[in-house]
């Protein structure tokens, strides 16, 4: 005798609809006795049962990625704010060089000085 430890794809289907939840992979419970069958005995000991209320938790996770994305959005935008802001405080701390005055060459290769 051959014991499966998973059901094959073909089996985890009775007629159009699938045994197994779609978030879970648990075996959706039935109704009617003859609903449970060998092969449905097999998914439900490789896999369990589906406890119900996949679909909400599976939109709450959702919903709080989704959170947690926007968040760590704000939170760079942020700090890339924060950055720009010191990069212009300290472009604003930093003493002005000041430049020379412009030398003009006098007659003889004397330099004066351009007083304004």
């Amino acid at each position: 005798m051959e014991l499966l430890l998973f059901a094959p794809r073909e089996e985890q289907h009775v007629g159009s609809q699938s045994v197994l939840c779609p978030v879970c992979q648990g075996v959706v419970p039935a109704t009617g006795k003859d609903a449970y069958t060998t092969l449905r005995g097999r998914l439900i000991v490789t896999n369990g049962y589906c406890g119900g209320g996949c679909a909400e938790r599976r939109a709450e996770a959702v919903e709080q990625g989704q959170q947690l994305a926007q968040h760590q959005q704000a939170q760079q935008q942020q700090m890339a704010q924060h950055q720009v802001d010191q990069q212009q405080t300290q472009q604003m701390a930093r003493p002005r060089q000041q430049q020379a005055p412009p030398v003009a060459v006098g007659p003889g290769g004397a330099q004066l000085r351009v007083v304004r």
